[in-house]
Protein backbone atom coordinates (compact mmCIF):
# COMPACT_ATOMS: atom_id res chain seq x y z
CA UNK A 1 0.00 0.00 0.00
CA UNK A 2 1.11 3.12 -0.82
CA UNK A 3 1.44 6.27 1.35
CA UNK A 4 -1.32 7.60 -0.38
CA UNK A 5 -3.21 4.87 -0.18
CA UNK A 6 -2.78 4.86 3.77
CA UNK A 7 -3.15 8.41 3.83
CA UNK A 8 -6.90 7.68 1.68
CA UNK A 9 -7.73 5.30 4.41
CA UNK A 10 -7.08 7.35 7.68
CA UNK A 11 -8.97 9.87 5.79
CA UNK A 12 -12.03 7.92 5.48
CA UNK A 13 -12.04 6.63 9.06
CA UNK A 14 -11.19 9.94 10.43
CA UNK A 15 -14.61 11.43 8.54
CA UNK A 16 -16.39 8.60 9.88
CA UNK A 17 -15.28 9.48 13.28
CA UNK A 18 -15.88 13.10 13.10
CA UNK A 19 -18.96 13.13 11.13
CA UNK A 20 -21.42 15.88 12.72
CA UNK A 21 -19.08 17.09 15.22
CA UNK A 22 -19.03 20.58 16.27
CA UNK A 23 -15.82 22.68 15.14
CA UNK A 24 -14.12 23.15 18.54
CA UNK A 25 -14.73 19.02 19.74
CA UNK A 26 -12.11 16.11 19.91
CA UNK A 27 -13.28 14.95 16.75
CA UNK A 28 -12.88 18.32 14.92
CA UNK A 29 -9.71 17.87 16.02
CA UNK A 30 -8.92 14.57 14.60
CA UNK A 31 -10.14 15.90 11.30
CA UNK A 32 -7.45 18.73 11.90
CA UNK A 33 -4.47 16.13 12.03
CA UNK A 34 -5.84 14.44 9.27
CA UNK A 35 -5.47 17.37 6.72
CA UNK A 36 -1.53 18.06 7.92
CA UNK A 37 -0.88 14.27 7.42
CA UNK A 38 -2.79 14.59 4.18
CA UNK A 39 -0.09 17.12 3.00
CA UNK A 40 2.83 15.05 4.89
CA UNK A 41 1.55 12.27 2.26
CA UNK A 42 2.19 14.77 -0.64
CA UNK A 43 5.44 16.00 0.76
CA UNK A 44 6.30 12.21 0.99
CA UNK A 45 5.68 11.62 -2.53
CA UNK A 46 8.11 14.41 -3.50
CA UNK A 47 11.03 12.79 -0.89
CA UNK A 48 10.27 9.25 -2.33
CA UNK A 49 12.78 9.95 -5.22
CA UNK A 50 15.37 10.99 -3.43
CA UNK A 51 15.26 8.40 -0.60
CA UNK A 52 15.30 5.97 -3.40
CA UNK A 53 18.44 7.46 -4.89
CA UNK A 54 20.59 7.42 -1.89
CA UNK A 55 20.11 3.36 -1.16
CA UNK A 56 20.47 2.75 -4.74
CA UNK A 57 23.38 2.20 -6.81
CA UNK A 58 22.64 4.31 -10.83
CA UNK A 59 22.93 2.43 -13.78
CA UNK A 60 24.71 3.75 -16.56
CA UNK A 61 24.23 2.38 -19.52
CA UNK A 62 22.78 4.11 -22.38
CA UNK A 63 21.33 2.27 -25.86
CA UNK A 64 22.89 2.53 -28.84
CA UNK A 65 19.66 2.81 -30.82
CA UNK A 66 19.33 6.14 -29.58
CA UNK A 67 22.62 7.77 -29.86
CA UNK A 68 21.80 9.74 -32.92
CA UNK A 69 18.67 11.54 -31.14
CA UNK A 70 20.83 12.56 -28.02
CA UNK A 71 21.43 16.48 -27.26
CA UNK A 72 24.76 18.04 -29.00
CA UNK A 73 28.29 17.19 -27.43
CA UNK A 74 28.58 20.55 -25.26
CA UNK A 75 31.69 21.81 -25.58
CA UNK A 76 34.17 22.87 -22.21
CA UNK A 77 33.49 26.75 -21.19
CA UNK A 78 33.76 29.29 -18.49
CA UNK A 79 31.77 28.44 -15.41
CA UNK A 80 28.23 29.29 -15.97
CA UNK A 81 26.18 32.18 -14.48
CA UNK A 82 23.17 32.79 -12.74
CA UNK A 83 21.70 32.05 -9.67
CA UNK A 84 20.19 28.72 -8.06
CA UNK A 85 17.48 28.06 -5.63
CA UNK A 86 17.48 24.94 -3.31
CA UNK A 87 15.66 23.85 -0.22
CA UNK A 88 17.18 21.64 2.41
CA UNK A 89 14.79 19.41 3.84
CA UNK A 90 13.95 18.46 7.21
CA UNK A 91 12.76 15.09 7.96
CA UNK A 92 11.61 16.05 11.38
CA UNK A 93 9.23 18.94 9.97
CA UNK A 94 8.77 17.40 6.58
CA UNK A 95 9.20 21.05 4.99
CA UNK A 96 12.61 22.62 3.71
CA UNK A 97 14.29 25.57 4.33
CA UNK A 98 15.02 27.41 1.25
CA UNK A 99 18.33 29.41 0.28
CA UNK A 100 19.57 31.23 -3.02
CA UNK A 101 23.87 30.74 -4.18
CA UNK A 102 25.53 31.77 -7.47
CA UNK A 103 25.61 29.10 -10.26
CA UNK A 104 29.24 28.15 -8.97
CA UNK A 105 28.14 27.14 -5.16
CA UNK A 106 29.13 30.45 -3.53
CA UNK A 107 27.54 33.47 -1.80
CA UNK A 108 24.84 30.86 -0.24
CA UNK A 109 21.87 33.17 1.18
CA UNK A 110 18.66 31.74 3.50
CA UNK A 111 15.63 33.28 2.24
CA UNK A 112 14.14 32.75 5.86
CA UNK A 113 11.30 30.78 4.10
CA UNK A 114 10.09 27.20 5.10
CA UNK A 115 7.91 25.31 3.10
CA UNK A 116 7.46 22.14 0.54
CA UNK A 117 8.21 23.63 -2.71
CA UNK A 118 9.56 26.91 -4.35
CA UNK A 119 10.66 27.31 -7.72
CA UNK A 120 12.33 30.66 -9.91
CA UNK A 121 9.70 32.43 -11.71
CA UNK A 122 10.87 32.34 -15.50
CA UNK A 123 12.14 35.72 -15.36
CA UNK A 124 14.06 35.49 -12.29
CA UNK A 125 12.00 38.46 -10.19
CA UNK A 126 10.17 36.28 -7.60
CA UNK A 127 10.04 33.00 -6.29
CA UNK A 128 6.78 31.14 -5.88
CA UNK A 129 6.55 29.12 -2.84
CA UNK A 130 3.69 27.19 -0.95
CA UNK A 131 2.74 29.20 1.36
CA UNK A 132 3.27 26.35 4.53
CA UNK A 133 3.12 29.17 7.01
CA UNK A 134 -0.45 30.56 6.47
CA UNK A 135 -2.34 26.77 6.34
CA UNK A 136 -4.29 25.65 9.05
CA UNK A 137 -7.88 25.59 10.21
CA UNK A 138 -10.02 27.25 7.66
CA UNK A 139 -7.01 28.30 5.47
CA UNK A 140 -6.33 25.75 2.96
CA UNK A 141 -2.75 25.48 1.62
CA UNK A 142 -2.02 28.16 -1.34
CA UNK A 143 0.88 29.28 -3.00
CA UNK A 144 2.83 32.81 -2.86
CA UNK A 145 5.17 35.01 -3.97
CA UNK A 146 8.40 36.17 -2.33
CA UNK A 147 11.36 38.15 -3.51
CA UNK A 148 14.78 36.58 -4.20
CA UNK A 149 15.86 37.73 -1.05
CA UNK A 150 12.78 36.13 0.69
CA UNK A 151 10.73 39.74 1.86
CA UNK A 152 7.67 41.21 0.36
CA UNK A 153 5.37 37.75 0.82
CA UNK A 154 2.39 38.46 -1.36
CA UNK A 155 -0.13 35.56 -1.01
CA UNK A 156 -2.02 33.94 -3.64
CA UNK A 157 -5.27 33.17 -1.86
CA UNK A 158 -7.71 34.42 -4.53
CA UNK A 159 -9.11 30.90 -5.00
CA UNK A 160 -12.48 30.96 -3.34
CA UNK A 161 -12.70 26.84 -3.06
CA UNK A 162 -12.24 25.84 0.55
CA UNK A 163 -11.46 22.40 0.14
CA UNK A 164 -9.09 22.16 -2.41
CA UNK A 165 -5.25 22.59 -1.11
CA UNK A 166 -3.26 23.81 -4.00
CA UNK A 167 0.49 23.17 -3.88
CA UNK A 168 3.35 22.98 -5.56
CA UNK A 169 3.51 25.16 -9.06
CA UNK A 170 5.16 26.93 -12.34
CA UNK A 171 4.73 29.98 -13.30
CA UNK A 172 4.29 30.42 -17.68
CA UNK A 173 6.75 31.92 -19.42
CA UNK A 174 4.35 35.27 -20.34
CA UNK A 175 4.65 35.89 -16.48
CA UNK A 176 0.04 35.14 -16.60
CA UNK A 177 -0.66 31.85 -14.94
CA UNK A 178 0.24 29.36 -12.78
CA UNK A 179 -0.01 25.55 -13.19
CA UNK A 180 -0.38 24.11 -9.84
CA UNK A 181 -1.38 20.89 -7.80
CA UNK A 182 -4.69 20.44 -6.12
CA UNK A 183 -5.74 17.94 -3.78
CA UNK A 184 -8.61 17.44 -1.06
CA UNK A 185 -9.33 15.53 1.22
CA UNK A 186 -11.39 12.65 0.37
CA UNK A 187 -9.45 12.95 -3.63
CA UNK A 188 -11.95 14.02 -5.65
CA UNK A 189 -10.94 17.12 -7.10
CA UNK A 190 -7.28 15.99 -7.43
CA UNK A 191 -5.27 17.16 -10.24
CA UNK A 192 -3.55 19.44 -12.10
CA UNK A 193 -5.25 23.31 -12.66
CA UNK A 194 -4.35 26.52 -13.76
CA UNK A 195 -4.91 29.89 -12.02
CA UNK A 196 -3.65 33.68 -12.40
CA UNK A 197 -0.17 34.59 -11.23
CA UNK A 198 -1.63 38.13 -10.09
CA UNK A 199 -3.73 37.29 -7.53
CA UNK A 200 -4.23 33.40 -7.40
CA UNK A 201 -7.73 33.37 -9.06
CA UNK A 202 -9.85 32.10 -12.29
CA UNK A 203 -9.07 28.90 -10.88
CA UNK A 204 -9.57 25.85 -13.71
CA UNK A 205 -8.73 22.53 -14.12
CA UNK A 206 -6.52 20.96 -16.62
CA UNK A 207 -6.56 17.60 -16.09
CA UNK A 208 -8.50 15.70 -12.88
CA UNK A 209 -6.80 12.58 -11.73
CA UNK A 210 -8.76 9.17 -12.20
CA UNK A 211 -10.05 7.94 -8.67
CA UNK A 212 -7.08 6.33 -6.55
CA UNK A 213 -4.24 8.48 -8.47
CA UNK A 214 -3.13 11.83 -7.46
CA UNK A 215 -0.94 14.32 -9.63
CA UNK A 216 1.89 16.64 -8.82
CA UNK A 217 4.92 19.10 -9.58
CA UNK A 218 3.53 20.65 -13.02
CA UNK A 219 5.91 22.26 -15.37
CA UNK A 220 4.94 24.54 -17.81
CA UNK A 221 6.53 24.12 -21.20
CA UNK A 222 9.05 27.04 -22.58
CA UNK A 223 6.77 28.44 -24.93
CA UNK A 224 3.32 28.01 -22.00
CA UNK A 225 1.23 25.54 -24.73
CA UNK A 226 1.76 22.60 -22.73
CA UNK A 227 2.05 20.76 -18.91
CA UNK A 228 4.08 17.84 -17.95
CA UNK A 229 3.55 16.28 -14.50
CA UNK A 230 3.70 13.38 -12.38
CA UNK A 231 1.22 10.96 -11.66
CA UNK A 232 1.31 7.77 -9.07
CA UNK A 233 -1.54 5.15 -8.52
CA UNK A 234 -2.35 2.16 -6.73
CA UNK A 235 -0.14 -0.93 -6.90
CA UNK A 236 2.71 0.97 -8.78
CA UNK A 237 6.19 -0.41 -7.98
CA UNK A 238 8.54 0.96 -6.91
CA UNK A 239 7.02 2.57 -3.62
CA UNK A 240 6.97 6.46 -4.29
CA UNK A 241 7.04 5.74 -8.36
CA UNK A 242 4.88 6.62 -11.06
CA UNK A 243 4.63 8.27 -14.75
CA UNK A 244 5.14 11.97 -16.08
CA UNK A 245 2.24 12.83 -18.57
CA UNK A 246 2.18 16.07 -20.73
CA UNK A 247 -1.33 17.86 -21.73
CA UNK A 248 -1.83 20.86 -23.68
CA UNK A 249 -2.82 23.79 -21.15
CA UNK A 250 -6.19 23.53 -22.40
CA UNK A 251 -6.55 20.06 -20.95
CA UNK A 252 -6.52 18.12 -24.55
CA UNK A 253 -3.70 15.60 -25.92
CA UNK A 254 -2.71 14.31 -22.49
CA UNK A 255 -0.35 11.59 -22.85
CA UNK A 256 1.93 9.35 -21.16
CA UNK A 257 5.58 9.66 -22.05
CA UNK A 258 7.15 7.24 -19.47
CA UNK A 259 6.58 3.30 -18.26
CA UNK A 260 4.50 3.50 -15.17
CA UNK A 261 6.71 2.83 -12.11
CA UNK A 262 9.52 4.47 -14.83
CA UNK A 263 9.46 8.02 -13.19
CA UNK A 264 10.15 9.77 -9.33
CA UNK A 265 8.51 13.42 -9.06
CA UNK A 266 10.54 16.29 -10.51
CA UNK A 267 10.37 16.66 -14.17
CA UNK A 268 11.81 19.75 -16.30
CA UNK A 269 11.75 21.21 -20.06
CA UNK A 270 14.76 21.86 -21.76
CA UNK A 271 14.62 25.40 -22.52
CA UNK A 272 14.14 24.73 -26.81
CA UNK A 273 11.51 22.70 -25.35
CA UNK A 274 13.05 19.26 -27.03
CA UNK A 275 13.98 17.65 -24.21
CA UNK A 276 12.21 16.63 -20.85
CA UNK A 277 14.54 15.18 -17.78
CA UNK A 278 13.67 13.26 -15.39
CA UNK A 279 14.95 10.96 -12.49
CA UNK A 280 14.17 6.99 -13.14
CA UNK A 281 14.39 4.06 -10.29
CA UNK A 282 16.65 4.75 -9.23
CA UNK A 283 19.10 7.74 -9.02
CA UNK A 284 19.44 7.64 -12.98
CA UNK A 285 18.95 10.87 -15.50
CA UNK A 286 17.17 10.19 -18.06
CA UNK A 287 16.29 12.26 -21.20
CA UNK A 288 13.14 12.15 -23.53
CA UNK A 289 11.09 13.80 -25.97
CA UNK A 290 7.56 15.64 -25.08
CA UNK A 291 6.18 13.03 -27.32
CA UNK A 292 7.61 10.23 -25.68
CA UNK A 293 10.57 9.15 -27.81
CA UNK A 294 14.21 9.18 -27.79
CA UNK A 295 14.42 8.41 -24.34
CA UNK A 296 18.26 7.76 -22.68
CA UNK A 297 20.25 7.83 -20.27
CA UNK A 298 22.71 10.91 -18.91
CA UNK A 299 25.53 8.63 -18.66
CA UNK A 300 26.76 9.72 -15.18
CA UNK A 301 30.09 7.94 -13.34
CA UNK A 302 28.92 8.55 -9.68
CA UNK A 303 30.29 6.40 -6.71
CA UNK A 304 28.67 3.21 -5.60
CA UNK A 305 25.19 3.70 -3.32
CA UNK A 306 24.97 7.41 -4.73
CA UNK A 307 21.93 8.38 -6.82
CA UNK A 308 20.70 11.55 -8.84
CA UNK A 309 17.24 13.39 -8.11
CA UNK A 310 15.36 16.34 -8.88
CA UNK A 311 16.71 17.38 -12.19
CA UNK A 312 15.93 20.71 -13.67
CA UNK A 313 17.77 22.41 -16.68
CA UNK A 314 19.83 25.40 -17.02
CA UNK A 315 18.57 28.43 -18.13
CA UNK A 316 20.95 28.51 -21.36
CA UNK A 317 20.53 24.61 -21.74
CA UNK A 318 23.92 23.52 -21.28
CA UNK A 319 23.55 22.65 -17.80
CA UNK A 320 21.17 19.98 -15.81
CA UNK A 321 21.65 20.82 -12.46
CA UNK A 322 20.07 18.42 -9.20
CA UNK A 323 20.41 16.52 -6.23
CA UNK A 324 22.74 13.69 -5.70
CA UNK A 325 22.21 11.73 -2.43
CA UNK A 326 24.88 9.33 -0.63
CA UNK A 327 25.37 8.09 2.55
CA UNK A 328 22.31 9.25 3.83
CA UNK A 329 22.93 13.26 2.90
CA UNK A 330 22.71 14.92 -0.41
CA UNK A 331 24.30 18.26 -2.26
CA UNK A 332 23.87 19.85 -5.29
CA UNK A 333 25.29 18.95 -8.60
CA UNK A 334 25.68 20.12 -12.22
CA UNK A 335 26.32 18.14 -15.49
CA UNK A 336 25.61 18.64 -18.99
CA UNK A 337 23.21 16.92 -20.70
CA UNK A 338 25.99 14.45 -22.54
CA UNK A 339 27.29 13.22 -18.85
CA UNK A 340 30.37 15.73 -18.71
CA UNK A 341 31.97 18.10 -16.99
CA UNK A 342 30.61 16.49 -13.31
CA UNK A 343 30.71 19.36 -10.83
CA UNK A 344 30.27 19.64 -7.59
CA UNK A 345 27.92 23.11 -6.37
CA UNK A 346 27.62 23.03 -3.00
CA UNK A 347 29.28 21.26 -0.42
CA UNK A 348 27.34 21.68 3.26
CA UNK A 349 27.77 17.87 5.08
CA UNK A 350 25.06 16.25 6.56
CA UNK A 351 21.75 17.76 4.68
CA UNK A 352 19.31 16.81 1.93
CA UNK A 353 19.45 19.29 -0.30
CA UNK A 354 16.69 18.63 -3.15
CA UNK A 355 14.96 20.96 -6.17
CA UNK A 356 17.20 23.25 -7.05
CA UNK A 357 16.10 25.46 -10.06
CA UNK A 358 18.21 28.05 -11.91
CA UNK A 359 17.83 31.49 -13.04
CA UNK A 360 19.80 33.78 -15.66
Amino acid sequence: MTTDDRARRAAEELRRSVAGTDPNTPGAELERFHRERRRRAQRQRRTAGLVAAAIAVPLIAVLASVVHDRPPVVPATADPTGRILFGRWSPTAEQGRWFTANADGTDVRSLGVTGTCARWTPDGSRILITNDAAFGRGHPLRPAFVDPDGSDLQPLDATAEPRLNLGCGDVSSDGRLIAIEGFTDDGSHNGIYLIRASDGGGLRAVSISPPGQHMGDPVFSPDGSRIAFFRDKPGVSPPGGGAIFVVDRDGSALHRITTWGGAFLDQSWSPDGRWIVFQRPYGVLTLVHPDGTGRHDVPLDLPAGAGAANPSWSPDGRWIIFSLARNGSSNIYRVHPDGTALTRVTTTPGVLEQSPTWTK
